[in-house]
């Protein structure tokens, strides 16, 4: 056979249409054009990828078997350069831990992305979110009742994001498609903000580079020179600005909401990149629901109250109402991977990292009060972010089954695993970390 040619990063991400649709897995190029219709995850979620090295994202959503069942037949040359930061191939601990728990789902007898109870859960918050959203206009002789409504609609708005949005945006309910792409409009229609940015973003930035500076779009921030509103990492330069961070920022975290509708424009129209995570071109479908979901947002939130109640409340009801699930949201994630327990790893010259990516989840991440009902309902099992990162396809009601599963194996390992008894000491851990960032006090962990 002929040598097969080499790519580099700036050449594979060329091939970025459905009519030129290559990605790049473990060093290897695949023209995956032909199979953009085949793939059973389906063609939305391949175009996402398409251009770019998936390598860690794929072994996240994929069996070992796949990559010679299925993919080598499209192979077309090798990776010469990494645009983004890569890994060591698995451990024998990301091995054995990922047979560990699909024998465990073997052997029960369970399929890990059929849970007819999250349905349930969906239903109840859709439909306490549409109570909430007429209560704040039924009640709107009554001040305090109206606002109250408010609160509440910002609660189910932050669960829409928890859980039909997340668990869509990771494929993880029902092996669907349309399903994924129909319960994830819930996200861009009722709250406003685009899923589609929300895969690049979280689903292929954020997952598969948790913590790495410069590689995950969740701890972007300004250049190290330059003041951020934060400091969240010792790279950053110190600046008088972050004494008192603990205090202020968290107030900062209500602005997530309108932060996050506003920024879909400029990452899709203005800068074309989620922090290191480049936007294809966009589908026309996908520009359609984008576009639509702020009319209908904008329509049904802020103007048609205004038939039934005053100016005055309707804003002040859409801060409240903003104020509830950008706190509930942001604290959520925070508590997992922001706080002092956690390492920020550093890739060498190469954009190397020297442990394992299972390894690397591991060691990023927090879990917290992970035997509370409560607190994995509430928080769409995000205390339980350790299974999460490193089994994103498995639906979240069987964190709680696979979490022993994981810090057994780590135990077995020598693998340190994080942990906090309760979300309480989880979020007093991140206020901790923000106020040393901001006295300039911490002491890392070795990274």
């Amino acid at each position: 056979d002929m040598p097969k040619p080499c790519y580099t990063w700036e050449e594979l991400a060329q091939h970025n249409t459905p009519q030129d649709a290559f990605i790049a897995v473990h060093g290897k190029v695949y023209d995956v054009t032909k199979f953009l219709d085949q793939h059973p995850g389906g063609r939305d979620q391949l175009l996402i990828g398409i251009g770019r090295d998936v390598s860690m994202v794929f072994d996240s959503y994929h069996k070992d078997s796949t990559l010679t069942s299925k993919l080598e037949q499209f192979y077309v040359g090798d990776l010469a350069t990494n645009e983004l930061p890569v890994f060591p191939e698995k451990s024998e601990f990301y091995k054995t831990l990922k047979k560990a728990v699909y024998s465990h789902f073997t052997t029960t007898k369970q399929d890990p992305k059929t849970a007819p109870w999250m349905f349930v859960r969906y239903f109840f918050i859709v439909s306490t979110f549409i109570a909430s959203f007429i209560g704040q206009m039924y009640f709107g002789s009554n001040l305090a009742l109206s606002l109250l409504c408010t609160c509440i609609l910002g609660a189910c708005g932050a669960l829409i994001g928890l859980l039909p949005m997340h668990d869509t945006s990771h494929y993880s309910i029902t092996h669907n498609p349309t399903v994924w792409k129909v319960v994830g409009l819930l996200h861009d229609y009722l709250n406003g903000c685009s899923s589609f940015v929300w895969a690049h973003q979280h689903t292929f930035g954020h997952h598969p580079y948790t913590n790495i500076d410069d590689a995950d779009p969740d701890i972007m921030t300004a250049s190290k020179e330059v003041p951020d509103i934060r400091r969240i990492k010792e790279r950053q330069t110190w600046f008088a600005r972050y004494v008192g961070q603990h205090i202020y920022v968290p107030i900062l975290y209500s602005l997530l909401s309108i932060k996050t509708r506003l920024q879909d424009f400029t990452i899709l129209f203005v800068i074309r990149k989620d922090g290191a995570i480049r936007i294809n071109a966009i589908p026309p479908h996908e520009l359609a629901i984008i576009l639509s979901g702020k009319v209908f947002f904008f329509l049904y939130r802020l103007y048609l109250p205004t038939y039934f109640l005053p100016l005055w409340q309707v804003l002040l009801g859409f801060m409240l109402s903003d104020f509830v699930s950008s706190i509930y949201l942001a604290l959520a994630f925070q508590c997992s991977h922001v706080v002092g327990e956690v390492q920020f790893p550093l890739p060498d010259k190469d954009g190397k990292v020297n442990m394992d990516w299972a390894e690397m989840q591991i060691v990023t991440t927090v879990d917290y009060a992970t035997s509370s009902w409560f607190w994995t309902v509430f928080t769409g099992s995000l205390n339980h972010q350790t299974a999460h990162h490193l089994f994103p396809g498995v639906c979240q009601f069987y964190y709680p089954q696979i979490t022993p599963i994981i810090a057994a194996t780590c135990k077995q390992f020598g693998v340190q695993y994080n942990f906090q008894p309760t979300f309480g000491k989880a979020l007093a851990s991140h206020i901790n970390y923000l106020r040393e960032l901001g006295d300039n006090t911490f002491k890392a962990k070795a990274q």
